[in-house]
Parts: C-alpha cells; structure tokens; sequence
C-alpha cells in the first residue's frame, strides 16, 4: 500500500451528484448540520452533537488524523444545493497489510438515493488504482439493512458475523463485516465502466 499519495494528493472526486473533497475545520457549520440529526447517530458509536463545540471537537481530531497519516475522510459535497450531507473516508489504514477500513455518514434526508453507493465507487477505485491497497472491508450493524446494501452493490463481499462487536447506546451489536480483496475491485470497476451497478 502506499498511503502517502492519498496525503500528498488530497484527492478530489467529482460525480454526476457529488463532489469528494478532504473535510476539514471550514466545514463546521454545515457538518453540525447533519451530525446534529439523531437519526444518523442512533445505532452508531458516536453520540448526536448537539453543539457546534462537538463538531469542532470531531474535526479538531479528523485533522489530526490527516496530520499523522493515521485516517482520511471526505466531505460528501451534494452538487445541486451546493451543500455538504455527509462523510466517508479511509477510518483505518494497515500498511503491513495492505489493508483499509471504510466508514461513511449520511445525513438522513439523501437515504435510498445511492448517494453513499457513488462516493463509495470513487473511494474504492482510488485506493486500488492509486494507492495499491489490496483489501478494502467495512462493517454495519446486522440491522442497518441501507448500509449492507451499499457495500453489496459496490461489490463487497459479506464474510460473517462479528458477535456483540460493539457496545452502542449500551447495547451490544452484532455487526457484519464485509470486504473486497483487489481482483475484486478490479472487476467491479471493469463492471462500472459497462454501466454497472450505480443505484
């Protein structure tokens, strides 16, 4: 793997819909917008922000994951209201491995929309092609129905369950874990360039 072009480069994508571009402290406002809405957070690891001092606190540590090379994360930049709606990025890189994790946020109005689907399509494809990674996994709670759906249509593959892998809002979830290894990405991008999947 050689993260070091995603840092150097701070790739930007653009979509039909979207544009990627690195978050970071300028966004506040708008990111408090959609971290403040309690669906989003209700089955994740992280709590509502309820002050754009939360959100400060969020992006204060996402640049100092940029600055150690340690994480990545995207605005998802919503192209006809010029707005930011979400988040998805790189939340774990393994250069030994040759392995990242993905995560993603979506503000609950742009739900069923494949707006998670194309950022994630970008994301992949840019960690294969340009930094070599070989395995790219992501993990969903065994209820979040939207995000396993996201992660199959990309062409990620669903491996198991992890048994109370969390504890979320004082509860442990099971979670699945799913992944894609570079052969397979490279078939699905040969997929997407005959007009795949993008739903």
């Amino acid at each position: 793997m050689n993260k070091e072009v995603l840092f150097t480069e701070e790739p930007i994508f653009e979509t039909e819909r979207m544009i990627l571009r690195r978050l970071d402290m300028d966004d506040l406002e708008e990111y408090f917008r959609f971290a403040s809405d309690p669906l989003v957070s209700e089955r994740t690891l992280w709590d509502r922000h309820e002050s754009t001092e939360d959100t400060r606190v969020f992006l204060e540590k996402v640049q100092r994951s940029f600055v150690e090379k340690i994480a990545y994360r995207w605005a998802v930049i919503y192209k006809p209201e010029q707005r930011l709606i979400g988040r998805i990025g790189f939340i774990h890189l393994d250069e030994i491995h040759s392995c990242a994790e993905i995560g993603y946020a979506l503000s609950s109005r742009y739900w069923g929309k494949g707006i998670t689907t194309e950022a994630l399509q970008e994301v992949i494809k840019y960690g294969v092609n340009h930094m070599n990674i070989n395995r790219i996994e992501g993990r969903c709670n065994v209820d979040n129905l939207s995000s396993a759906r996201v992660m199959k249509k990309v062409g990620m593959q669903e491996e198991g369950i992890l048994r109370e892998k969390f504890q979320i809002k004082g509860e442990f979830v099971d979670q699945i874990q799913f992944a894609m290894i570079k052969k397979d990405v490279q078939q699905e991008i040969r997929n997407f360039r005959q007009g795949g999947n993008n739903t």
